[in-house]
């Protein structure tokens, strides 16, 4: 499954990581919001065991929606064996991810590097 085809998703591989993040800059579409995370979703939903960053560095905006969506992801990815972490939250996203208590359920790192690094960090402590 391509999520790249609509353009508005990017995604790379680092460190057995998949870095998946959204294109282009202040992002406040709900509809594009939305389309995109059940296209994550189908992609979640297609493979096993992945670990997966989600920037969104480029998302200004995020209704009730699109944070249901992102908690349906979550769910789909962890029934999956998949690790989802988030990363580069905007201030009012982040916010209002504090308020809702969303960090209690979602692993929230400030950028795409500190993400992949809390991963190496796990399988580094697993070895022991």
């Amino acid at each position: 499954m391509d999520l790249t085809k609509d353009g508005l998703l990017s995604s790379k591989v680092a460190d057995g990581v998949v870095i998946i993040g959204f294109t282009r800059g202040g992002i406040r579409d709900e509809r594009e919001i939305l389309k995109t995370l059940e296209s994550l979703g189908r992609y979640v939903e297609s493979k096993n065991e992945l670990r997966i960053i989600l920037d969104l560095e480029n998302v200004e905006y995020m209704t009730s929606a699109g944070i249901g969506r992102l908690v349906g992801l979550l769910k789909k990815a962890r029934a999956h064996g998949t690790t989802l972490k988030l990363c580069s939250l905007q201030e009012p996203i982040a916010e209002l991810f504090d308020v809702l208590r969303l960090t209690t359920i979602f692993e929230v790192h400030r950028s795409v590097t500190e993400a992949v690094t809390s991963f190496k960090a796990k399988s580094e402590s697993k070895k022991r």
